[in-house]
């Protein structure tokens, strides 16, 4: 009985030896280019491409570092690119891995490009509506991301995403959300703030929105993943600091009506 114990236990050792060496000193992630994004392609439903080398570590969690990704959607006539990513950091739980919940830790973006709207774009646009003027903005509907970082769990089709940091061009933004993977539907709530005025690009600069200063901006993200729509909501702002410009724009415009109405009527007040 004893030799049969020490038999299994040297088989056992074996094996996970075997797999331990695989894993990090054999097997290269970068030999299976093709299966890894056939495999992501047929879970999310969308064209996954990536170039270049994968560097992947096992412990004390599995982290893994892809550069310059793609995901496009797929429809019957062609292929529309939905986002672009420098490269991407993903630290995931190996323990929740082996209990079949995909735990990230943390997943960080470099220079994303998300295509289809211009988060900035809206805001500036929103901005300039409320203070009566125009904002032609840039009319490319890319939204320019140049880092972000979060927290997110998979379990039962169904991704809550946490601790999100989004840096655009023009803001900064947290918050939190959901995506369901299998509809594609996606729902976020961030607050966000604007940059400094020497920290964001000249396109915005001479837009630049003073009276948005240290204010919070409650921003909604919602529809599908490659549609996408967003709200900023600047009721707040309205009423604490656009309504007295407003008042001051309609009282000037009442004095010029009134004064050339005096010179040409010769009003007695």
């Amino acid at each position: 009985m004893k030799k049969i114990l020490l038999n299994s236990l040297y088989v056992l050792v074996t094996l996970l030896l075997l797999v331990f060496l695989y894993l990090f000193f054999i097997f290269n992630p970068n030999n299976y280019k093709d299966e890894i994004t056939s495999y992501i392609s047929s879970k999310t439903k969308y064209d996954f491409r990536y170039n270049g080398d994968i560097e992947v570590s096992y412990y004390p969690n599995i982290r893994v570092l892809m550069p310059n990704i793609k995901i496009l959607n797929i429809s019957s006539d062609s292929k529309d690119i939905i986002i672009e990513v420098s490269s991407i950091d993903l630290s995931l739980s190996l323990k929740q891995l082996m209990n079949n919940i995909i735990d990230v830790n943390n997943v960080r973006a470099y220079e994303l490009k998300y295509y289809g709207i211009n988060a900035d774009d809206v805001l500036i646009k929103t901005y300039s509506l409320l203070k009566f003027s125009l904002f032609t903005g840039s009319d490319k509907k890319i939204t320019n991301i140049k880092n972000m970082s979060a927290k997110a769990k998979i379990i039962d089709n169904n991704m809550r995403v946490s601790n999100i940091y989004i840096e655009t061009e023009m803001m900064e933004a947290k918050g939190n959300g959901s995506i369901n993977l299998i509809t594609k539907e996606a729902e976020f709530n961030f607050i966000g703030k604007i940059k400094a005025y020497e920290n964001i690009i000249s396109l915005y600069q001479d837009s630049y929105p003073i009276e948005l200063i240290d204010e919070e901006l409650p921003i909604m993200i919602s529809g599908k993943l490659n549609d996408l729509s967003i709200s900023i909501d600047l009721r707040h702002i309205i009423i604490k600091k656009i309504e007295p410009i407003k008042k001051k724009i309609i009282d000037k415009i009442q004095d010029k009506v009134i004064n050339e109405l005096r010179d040409k009527i010769k009003l007695p007040f």
